[in-house]
C-alpha cells in the first residue's frame, strides 16, 4: 500500500462526510486503528437502527461503488478497497 494512513483517513473523509471522526492530528497507528476500526462498523452497519440494518455484503456492495465512482486518485481508491476487503474478510471469520 502506497499511501500513508493518514491520507487514506482524510479520503474516507472526503467519501463519508457526515462521519464524526476526530479532528486531532493522528500518526500514521491512530489513523490505521481508526480507519479499520470505522470500516468495520460501516460494514457491520453499526450506526443503523438494529431493525435497519443491512448484511456486511450489501454495505460492502456499497462502499465499494461509492469508492469507485468517487474523484479520489487510483491509489487511494486501490488502498481504500483493499483496506474494506480485508476487514470484510475478518468479519466473515
Amino acid at each position: 500500500m502506497e499511501c500513508s494512513f493518514s491520507t487514506l483517513l482524510e479520503a474516507y473523509r472526503h467519501l463519508w462526510t457526515n462521519r464524526s471522526l476526530t479532528k486531532k492530528k493522528l500518526n500514521e497507528q491512530e489513523s490505521q486503528s481508526l480507519l479499520y476500526e470505522t470500516i468495520e462498523k460501516e460494514l457491520r452497519d453499526e450506526m443503523t437502527h438494529p431493525r435497519a440494518r443491512q448484511l456486511p455484503e450489501t454495505k460492502f456492495y456499497y462502499a465499494i461503488n461509492r469508492i469507485m465512482n468517487s474523484d479520489l486518485s487510483e491509489q487511494e481508491k486501490l488502498s481504500l478497497i483493499h483496506i474494506h476487503v480485508n476487514v470484510m474478510e475478518q468479519i466473515k471469520e
